[in-house]
């Protein structure tokens, strides 16, 4: 699985070959003392290791979202503002891989969103997926606080083109 791991951090920048976790051997007077672990990766052209925080926001939290989606093997990820640090144009190849990879390793993922790009990037990837996905939308109803709209390929497809409110 590290490999899916790589081909997703190569989403964001090519030049990434591996990626590892480390043992932290740094005298941090904030941990709790326990042996924590650093993802490190491989650059192309660069001979030492990487730390992958010193690479940005967008490439940890990828990382970080992958890393879960592999350990929740037939099992459920929860992921919550799926776009936060993510670069809007990505989203339809993360969302590609997203699906690619809960299908191959049956894990139903629920993620939430508040981005219309968020939403279109899905979308874009949908159209190839329809039985590896779906799309919901959660409304406000005075009766039981909450209703459920389930949107077919369609019906989204429809809303965006006329940019009805989705979110």
């Amino acid at each position: 699985m590290a490999q899916e791991i790589v081909s997703a951090l190569k989403i964001i920048d090519p030049n990434i070959s591996a990626v590892a976790l480390i043992g932290d051997i740094s005298n941090d007077r904030f941990s709790s003392g326990k042996n924590k672990r650093i993802p490190i990766i491989r650059y192309k052209g660069i001979k030492e290791r990487i730390p992958l925080k010193t690479m940005g926001d967008g490439l940890l939290r990828l990382f970080h979202v992958i890393l879960a989606l592999v350990n929740a093997k037939d099992g459920l990820l929860l992921i919550d503002e799926f776009e936060n640090g993510l670069y809007w144009a990505l989203h339809p190849k993360l969302w590609d891989i997203i699906l690619r990879l809960s299908h191959q390793l049956n894990v139903q993922v629920i993620a939430t969103t508040h981005s219309r790009d968020c939403i279109k990037g899905f979308y874009e990837v949908w159209k190839n997926k329809k039985e590896d996905a779906s799309f919901y939308r959660l409304e406000a109803d005075a009766e039981t606080g909450a209703k459920v709209i389930n949107y077919t390929y369609d019906m989204l497809s429809d809303a965006i083109e006329t940019d009805i409110e989705v979110r």
